[in-house]
């Protein structure tokens, strides 16, 4: 393994700790707490780690090779599309009322998860598919 990716690691995997610990004591603790302010600090509590992680893609991205590079940018797009593309049904559908609707907040939590979750998968088969040729 490369420093840049060893450096990523080291980044990447106490941010997500300290998001999912943080995810897990801002629900716990919004049950106790009345007032907007309170309950919009302790709401943003688990957003700071996301943002470390983003700098940790954002700097492995960087500092990466130029065919690394073109892999993670062809599966960001490509796993962007797919998001988009699902989102974009998925309103279709709540529009016709084929599907009932959640509430907004249920939709909008998923976003960045599902673009990640994509985009894990899919720089899986572009690594594949350029191993391949």
């Amino acid at each position: 393994m490369r420093a840049v990716h060893k450096r990523y690691l080291r980044e990447f995997f106490p941010a997500m700790l300290a998001y999912v610990i943080l995810l897990f004591l801002s629900v716990g603790w919004l049950k106790t707490l009345e007032g907007s302010l309170a309950r919009t600090l302790v709401t943003l509590l688990p957003v700071l780690p996301i943002a470390f992680v983003i700098r940790a893609m954002v700097r492995v991205i960087r500092d990466q090779d130029e065919f690394e590079r073109r892999i993670d940018l062809e599966s960001i797009a490509i796993a962007g599309g797919i998001g988009a593309f699902g989102f974009f049904t998925y309103g279709m559908l709540l529009n016709a009322r084929v599907i009932a609707a959640p509430p907004a907040e249920a939709v909008a939590i998923w976003v960045l998860p599902v673009l990640l979750g994509c985009f894990g998968v899919v720089k899986c088969a572009v690594r594949l598919y350029y191993r391949a040729r």
